[in-house]
C-alpha cells in the first residue's frame, strides 16, 4: 500500500548522484518527514548528462545511474522505510544524438524509416537539415573537418568532431562493394533502399561486421566529400536553424528534437517504461515535463490518465500567467510555479518595486513599460531563433497575400499572445481559447500596422474555421516564444528587483496581496498540485530571493549602498570597443546578486554573470558571444571578490548583508511555513532544507553536502537570527513535514479559512485549516523588517485548546489575541474545535 503523498523531495540524478547514493539517503529523508522521493528523469540519456532531459532511449533505465537493478533496490529501500516514488518524464523531445538509435535509424533510412514517425520532422521541405557545423558547409569541407568512418553501433557515418551521421543504405552498399565486401552484405544494405524495415537494418548491420575492417577503412578514408550530398540529411551551419530548419526542437536547442507523442505508437514507446513501473506499484505518480510543447496536451493527459488509473499522481509542468487557470484536464495539478510566485510575492513591496523600476526607466536602463519590454524580447527571440517555424506557418496558409505577409501575421500573434498558448484541436476550441485570441488581437491592433492586423485577424479566422494544423503549429510556437522571451530574456533585462523575475512570474505586478494569496490558496483545497519554493529551473534559491526581496522594503537604503559601491569600484571598469563593461544595468544586477548570495567566490559570480548577460542579449548572447565585453565584465566581478584593492568594498557589502540577515532569515522560514501548511503538496528541492543561497542552473545543480544536512538534523535548533547554516529552517521543515505525514487529511483536504491578522508592527498573513474537529492555525509575518510584536490579534479565531505545533506547549490565547515569540515569530498551532 502506497503512503499518502504529503510531501515530495526532488532528487537530481546524474553520474555523480546515482540510485545507490539516493538509497543511502532514505533514512535521512524519512526522518525529515517527506513521503515521496521525486526523481529527475531516469531513462537512458546522453552520456554524461547532468539532468536527464536529453533522452536517447525512453524504454530503458539509465545504466549511468545504476540501471534497472539498482533502481529496484532504491524502490525496495524506500518502500521499507515507508516512502513512495514519483518520476519525472519527458514526452516532448529526445536528444538528436548519435547515442539515440531511433534518431540514427531515421538519418540512415530517411522518411520511410520505422522510427521516422517518432520525430516531428517536416519532410515536405526536403532533406532533414542538421544545423551542426561551425561554419558554412563549403568552408568546413575545405578544412577537412568532415570525414567518414565506422561507428561502433553498426553504422557507416559521416563524422564531424563528436557527431556521427549515418549514410543511407545505397551509399553504404557502394562503399562496402568498393572494399570487396561479401555480396550478401552489399545486397543487405542495397535492399534497404526499397524496403527500409527495422529487421532488415539489423541484418545489414550484422553483415557489415563481417566485412574486412582494414579494407573498408581504406575506402572510407578516400571517400569523396561530395558523398554527403546524396544523404537523407543535409549538414548546415548552426545558424541555419533561423530559416532552414526542418524539425521541431525543444525551444531553440538544435540537438533536442521534438517527439510526436500524439501518435499512439509513439506514445506507447515513450511511456512503456514509466507506465510499467506505475502498474507494478514501484512508482506512485508522474510529473510531465513541458506539457505545452505537445500538439494536444488535453488528449495527451486523458490518454496518460487512462493508462495510469485514477489513483496515481499526475502533475504537469504548466506555466500559468497572471490569473490564468489550469484547463480542466484529468490531472492533479501543476508543478506549482504559480504557487511559488504567490508565496514569494507576499514578500515584495509593490511601491518599492515600482520605485526601483521607475529609477531604471528614468536613467534609460530599461525602456518602455513592462509589457512593451516583453513584446520586444519575444519579437527578438522569435525573429532570431524561430524563423524556420514562422516560415512553416506562412507556408501552411494559402491566400491572396504573399507568404511574407502571413509570416508577419504569425509573428505578431506569437509576440502578443498573453499566455503560453491556446488549445484548439480537431475537437474545436472553447471560451478560454477565444478569450486568448481576443486579447492577442487587441494587442496586435494596439501595436502593429494595419496590414499586419488584417492578416492576423485572417489567421485567427482560419483557426476558428477549423484550420487544425495551422492552430497546432501556432500554439506549439507561442509557448517557446513566451518561455524564451520572458523567462530567458526579459527577466534578465527588467532588473528592478531580480528576485521578482522567477519562472511563472509577472513583470508588471510581482507583488501579491494577502487577499490574492488567500483566494488562490482556497481554490487549491483538495487538489494535489505541487507547491515548490525552488526547483531545478528556478532563477534563484528561495533564500536568495528572500534577501533581495528586502530591497523593495527599503529602496532608499539599497540605492544609497549601490551608489557607494559603484563609486568604490569605479576604477575596475574597462572600456571595450562598444561599451564600458559592466554597464550600469549589469552593475545593478551584480549588486543585487551579491546581496542575495553573499559570500560568493569570484568564479561562481563570473559564471553566473556570463549566463545572465547572454540571456539578456544586450551586449552578448549564446549565438554571438561578445568575448571582449564578457571578459571585462567578469574581470570586474572577480576583482570585487578577490582583489586586495576591493577589501573596503567587501567589508561594506558584508555589513549591508549582515543588516538584512535577521529579516531575511525570518522571511525565509515564514515562506517555508506557508509552503508546508497551505493547500497542495510541498515539493522540496534537494538540499534546500538548509539556507538555499543559489543562483540559476548550473549553480543550483552543484553537488549537495549531505553530511552537513544530516549533521544539522542531529543538532538542537538554533535561533534563526543566529543561524549561519540553516539548521533552524531544517528543524521547522522536519516538524511540519512530520505533522503532514501524520495527519494527511488535515493538510491535504482541510478547509482553508483566511484570518485577519493584526499587529502593531508589520504585516502578517494568517489562516486556519480544518478537517472534522482537527484544526491548524498558521500566522507568519510578510513584508516587514520590524521587530515582531508580543501579541497578534486574530479576530474570529475559533475557541480551542491551541498548542504549538513545534513543541506541543499550550498557547496564550485571550480576547486580545495570541502571544508571539519574538525570536521565532512563526505561529503554527494545532487544536480541536467543534463545528
Amino acid at each position: 500500500m502506497s503512503p499518502p503523498i504529503t510531501a515530495t523531495y526532488r532528487l537530481q540524478f546524474n553520474r555523480e548522484f546515482r540510485f545507490a547514493d539516493a538509497r543511502a539517503l532514505v533514512p535521512y529523508l524519512r526522518d525529515l518527514g517527506i513521503s515521496h522521493l521525486y526523481a529527475s528523469p531516469i531513462c537512458a540519456a546522453r552520456p554524461g548528462s547532468s539532468h536527464g532531459y536529453d533522452v536517447v532511449d525512453p524504454t530503458v533505465v539509465s545504466e549511468e545511474l545504476g540501471g534497472m537493478e539498482e533502481f529496484r533496490r532504491l524502490v525496495e529501500t524506500a518502500r521499507a522505510a515507508g516512502l513512495g516514488l514519483i518520476l519525472d518524464i519527458v514526452p516532448n523531445h529526445m536528444a538528436a544524438d548519435r547515442h539515440n538509435g531511433r534518431w540514427m535509424e531515421t538519418l540512415c533510412l530517411g522518411r520511410r524509416a520505422p522510427a521516422a514517425d517518432m520525430f516531428d520532422i517536416d519532410w515536405h521541405r526536403g532533406r532533414l537539415v542538421l544545423p551542426v557545423l561551425g561554419g558554412p558547409p563549403a568552408e568546413v569541407l575545405e578544412r577537412g573537418e568532415i570525414g567518414f568512418g565506422r561507428d561502433g553501433a553498426g553504422w557507416i557515418a559521416a563524422r564531424y568532431f563528436d557527431h556521427a551521421f549515418p549514410l543511407r543504405p545505397e551509399s553504404v552498399a557502394a562503399l562496402v562493394e568498393q572494399a570487396g565486401g561479401a555480396p550478401q552484405a552489399v545486397e543487405a544494405w542495397r535492399s534497404l533502399e526499397d524496403e527500409p524495415i527495422a529487421e532488415g537494418l539489423a541484418e545489414a548491420q550484422r553483415a557489415l561486421r563481417a566485412v574486412d575492417a582494414a579494407a573498408l577503412d581504406a575506402v572510407l578514408a578516400e571517400a569523396p566529400a561530395a558523398l554527403i550530398d546524396a544523404q537523407h540529411w543535409r549538414l548546415a551551419h548552426w545558424r541555419a536553424a533561423e530559416r532552414e530548419l526542418t524539425h521541431r526542437r525543444f525551444f531553440n536547442i538544435n540537438d533536442l528534437v521534438g517527439v510526436r507523442v500524439e501518435d499512439p505508437a509513439v506514445f506507447e514507446i515513450v511511456h512503456r517504461l514509466p507506465l510499467a513501473l506505475v502498474a507494478e506499484g514501484s512508482v506512485d505518480g508522474l510529473r510531465v515535463d513541458h506539457v505545452d510543447g505537445l500538439a494536444d496536451p488535453e488528449a495527451y493527459c486523458r490518454r496518460l490518465r487512462e493508462a495510469m488509473g485514477p489513483q496515481a499522481l499526475l502533475v504537469v509542468e504548466k506555466i500559468l500567467e497572471g490569473d490564468e487557470t489550469l484547463r480542466p484536464w484529468p490531472v492533479d495539478g501543476t508543478t506549482g510555479y504559480e504557487r511559488l510566485n504567490d508565496i514569494n510575492g507576499l514578500y515584495i513591496d509593490a511601491d518599492g518595486h515600482r520605485r526601483l523600476d521607475g529609477l531604471l526607466v528614468r536613467h534609460a536602463l530599461v525602456l518602455g513599460s513592462p509589457k512593451e519590454r516583453l513584446i520586444a524580447a519575444k519579437r527578438q527571440v522569435v525573429t532570431e531563433s524561430f524563423g524556420s517555424e514562422l516560415d512553416r506557418l506562412a507556408a501552411m496558409v494559402a491566400g491572396p497575400q504573399p507568404a511574407e505577409a502571413w509570416r508577419h501575421a504569425a509573428l505578431a500573434l506569437v509576440v502578443h499572445c498573453p499566455v503560453y498558448r491556446s488549445y484548439a484541436t480537431e475537437r474545436g476550441y472553447g471560451e478560454d481559447d477565444e478569450a486568448v485570441w481576443r486579447q492577442t488581437l487587441a494587442d496586435v491592433a494596439a501595436h502593429e500596422e494595419a496590414p499586419v492586423q488584417a492578416a492576423a485577424e485572417a489567421l485567427i479566422g482560419r483557426i476558428r474555421s477549423g484550420a487544425v494544423d495551422l492552430a497546432l503549429r501556432l500554439q506549439q510556437l507561442s509557448g517557446p516564444a513566451m518561455a524564451k522571451g520572458l523567462e530567458d530574456t526579459a527577466f534578465y533585462r527588467s532588473l528592478a528587483l531580480a528576485s521578482a523575475n522567477e519562472v511563472g512570474g509577472d513583470l508588471e505586478a510581482p507583488a501579491r496581496s494577502i487577499e490574492t494569496f488567500h483566494r488562490r490558496a482556497a481554490a487549491a483545497v483538495g487538489r494535489r498540485g505541487l507547491v515548490p519554493l525552488a526547483t531545478h529551473d528556478t532563477k534563484r534559491g528561495a533564500d536568495t530571493r528572500a534577501r533581495i526581496n528586502l530591497i523593495s522594503l527599503d529602496s532608499n537604503g539599497f540605492l544609497a549602498a549601490a551608489a557607494r559601491w559603484s563609486a568604490m569600484t569605479q576604477l575596475l571598469r574597462q572600456r571595450t570597443s562598444e561599451a564600458v563593461a559592466p554597464d550600469a544595468l549589469d552593475e545593478w544586477l551584480i549588486w543585487q546578486t551579491l546581496v542575495g548570495v553573499w559570500p560568493i567566490s569570484g568564479k561562481r559570480l563570473a559564471a553566473y554573470l556570463t549566463k545572465a548577460m547572454r540571456e539578456a542579449k544586450r551586449h552578448t548572447s549564446w549565438e554571438a558571444p561578445n568575448w571582449a565585453y564578457e571578459d571585462a565584465a567578469c574581470a570586474f566581478a572577480s576583482a570585487l571578490i578577490e582583489a586586495p584593492a576591493t577589501a573596503e568594498f567587501r567589508a561594506d557589502i558584508a555589513a549591508f548583508v549582515a543588516g538584512l540577515q535577521p529579516a531575511a532569515r525570518l522571511a525565509s522560514i515564514a515562506q517555508t511555513v506557508l509552503q508546508l501548511t497551505a493547500p497542495g503538496i510541498p515539493d522540496i528541492y534537494r538540499g534546500t532544507e538548509l539556507w538555499d543561497l543559489t543562483l540559476v542552473d548550473p549553480d543550483n545543480r552543484r553537488p549537495v553536502d549531505w553530511e552537513a544536512r544530516q549533521a544539522a538534523a542531529a543538532t538542537e535548533p538554533p535561533l534563526p537570527r543566529d543561524d549561519d547554516t540553516g539548521a533552524s529552517k531544517l528543524h521547522v521543515m522536519r516538524r511540519l513535514l512530520t505533522l503532514r505525514r501524520g495527519q494527511p487529511a488535515l493538510f491535504l483536504e482541510g478547509d482553508y479559512r483566511p484570518l485577519d491578522a493584526r499587529s502593531g508592527a508589520g504585516r502578517w498573513i494568517a489562516f486556519e485549516r480544518r478537517a472534522g474537529e482537527a484544526a491548524l492555525l498558521v500566522a507568519v509575518p510578510t513584508r516587514t523588517i520590524c521587530e515582531p510584536p508580543d501579541r497578534l490579534a486574530l479576530p474570529g479565531l475559533p475557541p480551542a485548546a491551541w498548542h504549538s505545533a513545534f513543541d506541543d506547549a499550550p498557547l496564550d490565547v485571550d480576547a486580545d489575541g495570541i502571544a508571539i515569540e519574538r525570536e521565532r515569530p512563526f505561529l503554527v498551532a494545532l487544536g480541536k474545535v467543534r463545528n
